[in-house]
């Protein structure tokens, strides 16, 4: 976040990028926008700028085990003071969006004044919720599509990021539950991996090892979609998610899905067909009793890139046009 704006200018320099007119730059929350334009050459200062928020350091959960001694509000503030220097700013959900905004005001009355005034209102007014585009590899599986794994129980899914704001230990916890009570299953575990990764996927090793078909991060697309497609339930229980892109890939591929009625996923599917976090288990039950495939696809469909294209686009228009 420091040094993207300065390397990313030399690199557009070095690459020629700037030997052509430029209708507008897209960067991401990672970027200190007021940094960015001061480093670009002169005439290029005014291009309309698009900051999109995927996360932000505002409001990102702190890792319950390693609790900041005292916060580092600077990465948060580069957030804000981004999200003031750029025209326009686009979140990848209407949660997300309304967590950031509703986090301003408070944060920025905790530092020292002299303190910018109506920030939230005059962010508000230049947002844009511009969703994530699902690629058509998702939901078109290939012709003659072969399951990955054997006929038997119904295979659970886990296809996050192996940490702990996509709650590991609420999806073991739940799996264990649903084992002692004599449900049948199996499981596969994709997702990256990190050198830290949470403990409990140690445990869920070594605990549920009889029931695993496959472990472990896939780094060749293909793979990873055809594993994906021969599951058949997606079992969501992250603390965090602002968008949520896993999920949604499950639910393309036609995967039942189980997933709290929170975060921004009843943006997707509707809060109706989602649970509260202590009913979790019964639901889990219910699902592998009959797993209900195919039924959330149509969700899913709302964010094929053809048709989050056009809404990016659109939204593009409203600052470029005359500019």
């Amino acid at each position: 976040m420091h040094s993207a704006s300065l390397t990313l200018v030399e690199k557009m320099t070095a690459d020629g990028a700037f030997d052509a007119p430029i209708d507008a730059f897209i960067v991401t929350d990672m970027m200190d926008v007021g940094q960015f334009r001061s480093a670009l050459p002169k005439g290029f200062r005014d291009v309309p700028l698009v900051q999109y928020f995927h996360e932000n350091q505002l409001t990102f959960p702190s890792h319950p085990g390693r609790p900041p001694k005292d916060w580092d509000r600077h990465y948060a503030f580069m957030n804000v003071a981004s999200a003031m220097l750029a025209d326009a700013i686009w979140f990848n959900s209407e949660y997300h969006r309304r967590s950031f905004l509703e986090a301003v005001p408070p944060f920025l009355k905790s530092l020292p004044s002299p303190r910018p005034s109506g920030t939230a209102e005059r962010l508000y007014e230049k947002s844009e919720v511009v969703p994530i585009g699902i690629g058509d590899d998702v939901f078109d599986a290939p012709r003659g599509f072969v399951s990955a794994f054997e006929p038997g129980p119904p295979v659970v899914v886990w296809n996050h990021r192996w940490e702990y704001d996509k709650g590991p230990d609420g999806f073991f916890e739940v799996l264990n539950a649903v084992k002692r009570d004599g449900q049948d299953f199996r499981l596969a575990v994709l997702g990256q991996s990190f050198e830290n990764s949470p403990m409990v996927f140690d445990a869920m090793s070594d605990s549920l090892g009889d029931s695993i078909v496959h472990w472990g991060h896939v780094p060749d697309r293909a793979t990873y979609l055809n594993l994906l497609r021969s599951c058949d339930v997606a079992l969501v229980t992250a603390h965090h998610d602002f968008f949520g892109i896993s999920v949604l890939e499950s639910a393309a591929v036609g995967l039942d899905i189980v997933a709290p009625n929170e975060l921004a996923y009843p943006e997707h599917f509707g809060a109706h067909r989602l649970w509260n976090r202590k009913d979790m288990r019964a639901a889990m039950a219910a699902c592998l009793r009959k797993p209900r495939r195919g039924e959330w696809s149509a969700n899913a469909e709302n964010y094929r890139w053809s048709n989050v294209s056009e809404m990016a686009w659109v939204a593009m228009k409203k600052i470029t046009v005359g500019s």
